[in-house]
């Protein structure tokens, strides 16, 4: 393997790309509606943008009510159950899902919610810090990082407005 890595530049990028292309979480994000669209190396450069992650079954990834770290959560594979500030379980996100997009948007905010993995739990992580620095240092890659922030929030949005939708359906007493 030393001698791949020792060849030109067009080796090296290569054999990046190989080892992108064999990770299963790439596999699990390249296959990601938010993604429809974007070429194949498109999706390996804003994949190699993002850490992964594992937590523990019952971690707390993070409590209601505590600062930001500035950090998005995209679910690989898992579940996660998300709790108010009294403790109440209101809700569950698996893979494809994000969480703390609005705290990555707005890091001078606290959590609302507490998140605990259900499960063993893969995510794919960026910080807004990195976000930022790429959208200085590569444009180019920061306008793809900015679209698929986009597609985020415009998913988040999607589910926001139809659980309202449902909620007021039921609130008239409407069968949903």
């Amino acid at each position: 393997m030393n001698a791949i890595v020792q060849q030109a530049p067009q080796g090296k990028a290569m054999l990046y790309s190989a080892l992108i292309q064999s990770n299963t979480s790439f596999q699990t994000f390249y296959r990601s509606p938010m993604l429809e669209g974007m070429s194949h190396h498109q999706a390996m450069a804003l994949f190699s943008c993002m850490k992964e992650e594992t937590f523990h079954e019952h971690e707390v990834i993070y409590s209601a009510g505590t600062e930001t770290a500035g950090k998005m959560y995209l679910i690989m594979h898992g579940r996660v159950r998300i709790a108010d500030t009294s403790g109440h379980h209101y809700g569950a996100l698996g893979q494809g899902d994000v969480f703390g997009l609005f705290s990555f948007l707005d890091d001078s905010r606290q959590h609302s919610a507490t998140i605990q993995a259900e499960s063993e739990l893969t995510v794919l992580t960026i910080e807004r810090g990195l976000f930022d620095l790429i959208n200085l240092e590569d444009p180019k890659l920061g306008q793809h990082l900015m679209r698929f922030m986009f597609r985020l929030l415009s998913e988040k949005a999607l589910k926001m407005e139809t659980e309202y939708a449902n909620m007021h359906q039921f609130a008239l007493g409407r069968k949903v």
